[in-house]
């Protein structure tokens, strides 16, 4: 599905009535006002780059993030995706009423709270970590989520002394291409990081670790006890460190 309603059949199109209106969002607009609500903007959202208005997106502004619609392929339905101005998502789902998914963002917008939300709409699914977000306790929960990870149980000793540390456990954990990452914010798009991944050599106790700040310095560790207090220093010359 492109973005120009010009490439599209309307006849064969499950969202005729939509290209005839002019696109998603001006059909999220008219739905909204019938229906008296405020969803924080006026006109069109033209793209500068090609210089039209895609028919089959929209987003609309909140205090927590931008709110995303996308179209599904194939059949008529509504994905709904409430973006955070801090590079998580809050929650996702999808519906074929698209006048449901208009009421909810106006729930949104009012300040609902995810469970709030996931009442009243049920078609809205947030996870543990998005509740963390709202709870302010992020960090703290992601450190619990790996440990309970069997995905990750070889890394689970490594994990656990980690956070055993009152300096290393003030970063944020995640794992991307088998390779244990320490963000020092997790509400920045490109945090300081730590790097911590398996030794080449193998091992459960072999680990190499580098930083952002000197990617081409990796140590070597074969003892935990040795690694950690590396860590605990490597953190404290990245200049995001919580510490």
């Amino acid at each position: 599905m492109t973005g120009r309603a010009d490439d599209v059949d309307p006849q064969s199109s499950p969202y005729a009535d939509i290209i005839e209106r002019g696109g998603l969002r001006a059909t999220v607009l008219v739905r909204a006002r019938g229906n008296g609500i405020d969803l924080g903007v006026t006109g069109a959202a033209v793209d500068p780059a090609s210089g039209y208005e895609p028919w089959n997106t929209a987003e609309f502004p909140s205090p927590r993030g931008m709110m995303r619609i996308h179209l599904g392929h194939g059949t008529r339905r509504f994905s709904f995706t409430l973006d955070s101005a801090h590079h998580h998502v809050w929650a996702s789902g999808s519906t074929e009423d698209l006048g449901e998914g208009v009421a909810m963002m106006a729930y949104w917008r009012a300040g609902a709270k995810l469970a709030e939300l996931a009442e009243r709409f049920p078609f809205m699914r947030f996870d543990r970590l998005s509740q963390a977000y709202e709870d302010g306790n992020p960090v703290e929960t992601q450190w619990d989520i790996l440990i309970g990870d069997d995905t990750f149980r070889t890394y689970r000793p490594l994990l656990l002394v980690l956070r055993a540390d009152p300096e290393l456990r003030l970063v944020f954990p995640y794992f991307s291409m088998w390779v244990l990452r320490l963000a020092t914010d997790c509400h920045a798009a490109h945090p300081d990081l730590l790097f911590l991944g398996p030794h080449p050599e193998g091992g459960e106790e072999g680990y190499l670790l580098w930083s952002s700040k000197a990617p081409e310095d990796i140590r070597e560790f074969r003892r935990l006890d040795d690694l950690v207090p590396a860590a605990r220093t490597l953190l404290s010359e990245l200049p995001g460190s919580p510490g």
